[in-house]
């Protein structure tokens, strides 16, 4: 099937709806998705306070992703027709986050799978990982009318849909696997708040205490 042609505007469109709740950018990283054509814009939000809303993290949000379905061919995915977008909560700027979410990014397209809330990632141990897998769920810093996305963009019946990218310890990762996503993340993530940001060190959450 033959994706419908996107216009540009697509990118404004939700960098308006991410400045609408987040204020303006500190700063953002382009580059190419694995296609070379499909512009990939992570967008770094600082901590913000307003009169009815307080942030004291940073936002890290994908602005490109959603440009194209994802494949699908492959398990594990979703919905063709339910985009996506990732985000990332953080105590500080780092420049790894924006490299994670690009390589997040582009994972599906390369195994011609999607990605989809509840879904775990798997990753390459490698000196210096924080985690050893990744869980996307609903971003849980943001209220309920956050997703999907509530601005049309010209793509006919799909949805623009956001996902929060938490990082997880080897056993939180073989748990999540084996419960389902959805299940960990239940009984495991509520009422967690920032205490799971992307660069937060942390005990493995199995642990009584942590």
């Amino acid at each position: 099937m033959t994706d419908t042609k996107l216009p540009y505007t697509t990118f404004q469109a939700r960098t308006q709806w991410y400045m609408s709740r987040w204020g303006p950018p500190a700063f953002v990283r382009k580059s190419l998705m694995e296609d070379g054509r499909t512009v990939l814009g992570v967008m770094a939000f600082p901590p913000m306070a307003t009169d009815s809303n307080a942030r004291d993290w940073w936002t890290f949000a994908t602005n490109g992703i959603s440009e194209r379905r994802f494949p699908c061919v492959e398990e594990p995915h979703g919905n063709p027709a339910h985009r996506l977008e990732l985000i990332a909560y953080a105590n500080a700027a780092a420049d790894w986050i924006p490299g994670l979410l690009v390589e997040l990014g582009r994972y599906a397209f390369e195994h011609r799978s999607g990605l989809a809330i509840g879904h775990t990632i798997p990753v390459i141990p490698k000196p210096g990982n924080m985690w050893s897998g990744y869980l996307l769920i609903r971003p849980r810093l943001e209220p309920d009318e956050f997703n999907p996305l509530g601005i049309e963009i010209g793509i006919g019946d799909d949805w623009v849909f956001f996902a929060e990218i938490v990082g997880l310890k080897n056993d939180e990762l073989r748990l999540a696997i084996d419960a389902g996503g959805p299940e960990f993340a239940k009984s495991m993530l509520a009422g967690r708040a920032t205490a799971l940001a992307i660069d937060v060190e942390r005990a493995s959450l199995l642990h009584a205490d942590a």
